[in-house]
């Protein structure tokens, strides 16, 4: 009699053991995995523009997030917020123009990334921070541009940009590397008078001035494009840079690597609009989808 009990009493523990695992493991199964999206306190208008993109990124990899808003940081703090997203239950990082809160040194911040346990992504215009896995959606900028370079005779260029964004001193970085490799002649000087060269109007700019004077003008990755520019005739090509898929594509390559899965980064698209292409339907969809 006490043996039969002993078997059924271990029957029953496998049962409840079994039971328990399933438990568990169903658990972990639907707990969705977390992603911590840092920027700075100040940087509000400018994560609009990859927001939606953010969350239906999220949405559709079934991920959640956990958005933080941090003031600068000093490398102390900056190690400490970065060691702190695991014990608060996430499993990425998204960094979000940190050249914009962390205070420290480019040593340190590099070292810190390489330390972090967790997967980490940076959308970052900054050179100083192009360390671990980044992207400044400049990807496609040579493609884009290296066509309209080599169309233009003798290659007669002048770049424009705002020193004062850190956006539109990278956005010319590349554009001036662009030109470079296309064995391109160019200057930063937009006084010039002869209109004999194509200005190359990087990111936003207030001196409409200039576009009169150019032979023709090419604005790259304004952060609110003015397509009147188009219709009157005033600039020639707008390079647009799609913050949607921009925010969508950091969440998915994230998700990715939360899995395990070592994947290359989609790199977001840029766009040539034109006056000619600027009411296509296609075009239409993409610009104000």
């Amino acid at each position: 009699m006490k043996l039969k009990n002993k078997v059924l009493w271990v029957f029953a523990g496998g049962i409840l053991l079994v039971l328990l695992l399933f438990l568990e493991q169903q658990f972990f199964q639907t707990r969705k995995k977390q992603i911590a999206v840092i920027l700075s306190e100040d940087a509000v208008s400018d994560f609009c523009a990859f927001q939606e993109g953010i969350y239906d990124g999220a949405e559709d990899c079934a991920v959640s997030l956990r958005i933080i808003h941090t003031p600068e940081l000093s490398e102390n703090a900056w190690a400490e917020l970065l060691s702190a997203q695991k014990k608060q239950g996430c499993d990425g990082v998204l960094l979000f123009c940190p050249e914009q809160y962390y205070t420290g040194s480019e040593k340190f911040y590099a070292e810190t990334l390489e330390q972090c346990k967790l997967p980490v992504f940076s959308v970052t215009y900054a050179p100083a921070f192009f360390h671990g896995a980044y992207s400044d959606g400049m990807e496609q900028i040579s493609e884009i541009l290296s066509p309209q370079i080599q169309e233009t005779a003798q290659g007669a260029f002048e770049i424009s940009a705002d020193t004062t964004q850190a956006k539109s001193v990278r956005i010319a970085e590349s554009v001036e590397q662009c030109l470079k490799q296309n064995d391109a002649v160019y200057d930063r000087d937009t006084s010039f008078e002869n209109g004999s060269k194509t200005l190359l109007v990087c990111g936003e700019t207030d001196d409409t001035k200039a576009f009169s004077r150019a032979a023709a003008v090419i604005q790259i990755c304004p952060e609110q494009p003015d397509y009147t520019l188009l219709t009157s005739g005033a600039v020639d090509m707008i390079v647009t840079e799609n913050d949607y898929g921009f925010g969508y594509q950091a969440i998915a390559y994230l998700t990715k690597r939360m899995q395990g899965k070592n994947v290359p980064f989609s790199p977001p698209e840029l766009r040539e609009v034109t006056k000619e292409n600027l009411f296509d339907a296609q075009q239409d969809a993409l610009l104000f989808e």
